[in-house]
């Protein structure tokens, strides 16, 4: 179960989402204008498709692993944290699925990376969530 938003407090909604990656992950800035037009949707939350970003922050973070580069690693995985955790429904989601569940399946998939090799910088929601995707996609489990 998600650890919510105190009711009375603001939760991080899918329009703030780009500007805390950028925030978050700086080397992002020099490609950003190319996916913010490539990823613009005015019928999405936000007015983004919010996954193909988190494909595109996730391809990033895989491609820093290999080269070794894990500057800004603890700034991101915040960021993730709080996504899950403060994130209004939609953004906690993304931050689930988007992000971890991306790092999991579209590093292997893309770049050949061990999805494990990220586990150091998760934080105790996002790792609890992490073991959970695992366990879902174990061999022989039924959805």
């Amino acid at each position: 179960m998600l650890a919510r938003v105190d009711p009375t407090e603001t939760a991080v909604t899918a329009e703030q989402v780009p500007a805390l990656v950028l925030a978050a992950l700086p080397s992002l800035l020099a490609e950003w204008d190319d996916v913010a037009g490539e990823n613009a949707d005015s019928n999405f939350p936000g007015g983004r498709l919010g996954y193909l970003d988190a494909a595109w922050v996730v391809g990033h973070l895989a491609d820093r692993l290999q080269a070794g580069d894990t500057s800004g690693f603890d700034a991101v995985f915040d960021l993730i944290e709080r996504l899950i955790v403060e994130g209004d429904p939609y953004v906690s989601e993304l931050g689930v699925i988007g992000y971890l569940e991306g790092l999991q399946t579209h590093t292997v998939t893309s770049r050949g990376v061990d999805p494990d090799a990220f586990r150091r910088w998760l934080r105790p929601t996002s790792a609890k969530y992490w073991d959970a995707i695992n366990r879902f996609w174990e061999p022989g489990r039924t959805p």
